[in-house]
């Protein structure tokens, strides 16, 4: 009898051993959440991006969206425009405003709406100071500051409607982040050129407009390589 319980209790420590080690194993291949929902660390384990359209659950903090979930859901190619808004590091206030506009749901659509609302600030910035240039006075202080504004928002429509060709063509995300950062110092130079001189811009709401919406775009062109 001694004899039989001795080869019983060995018996079961060797299945106990086994059903554990394949517990390890399973647990060590593929990390799991909320009832075998696939988290961001499984797809990354997997050495495998997500197919568009694939669903992907992962973790989330009080509702509030986490960078595991951001991540997540850039690699399943459903991250949407106001989770594009959520990782800028300035001017979320205007990105989220120009989420809500009509036909905005995506990282891309979002630039290209950015883009398009910016372009057309800047052009009519462009007009406003060349008007401005044209009525200025022979000798008129002002004169040098209106041209030099004048051909500073020519230079920003350039850059802009080079950075929607670029988009449109499927360009590098090199390329586009770069015509978007010309663009961003266009942005702001006029307005720094009157405050060197200690003067406000007759204009400057509509400068400042115009600079958030190119900081918004620059901002979710360089966070979303794959547009």
């Amino acid at each position: 009898m001694a004899r039989l319980s001795i080869t019983a209790t060995a018996f079961f420590a060797v299945a106990f051993f086994l059903a554990a080690a394949g517990a390890s194993a399973t647990e060590a291949r593929v990390p799991h959440h909320n009832n075998g929902a696939n988290t961001a660390m499984y797809i990354f384990a997997q050495g495998r991006k997500v197919a568009a359209g694939t669903s992907v659950s992962v973790p989330q903090h009080k509702g509030v969206n986490t960078d595991a979930y951001i991540l997540a859901r850039k690699l399943a190619g459903t991250l949407t425009a106001t989770q594009a808004c959520d990782e800028l590091e300035g001017n979320k206030k205007v990105c989220y405003t120009i989420a809500k506009l009509p036909g905005v749901a995506t990282p891309r659509s979002l630039l290209e709406t950015a883009i398009r609302v910016a372009l057309g600030r800047a052009r009519a910035l462009k007009a406003t100071f060349d008007a401005a240039k044209a009525a200025a006075k022979t000798g008129n202080p002002m004169a040098s500051i209106l041209g030099s504004c004048d051909k500073n928002y020519d230079d920003l429509v350039d850059a802009l409607e080079e950075a929607t060709r670029s988009l449109q063509k499927g360009g590098s995300n090199f390329n586009l982040v770069s015509k978007m950062s010309a663009a961003s110092t266009y942005a702001t130079d006029c307005d720094n050129w009157y405050s060197e001189r200690s003067l406000t811009s007759p204009y400057e709401a509509v400068q400042r407009h115009t600079a958030q919406a190119v900081s918004v775009a620059l901002g979710v062109a360089a966070k979303n390589k794959n547009l």
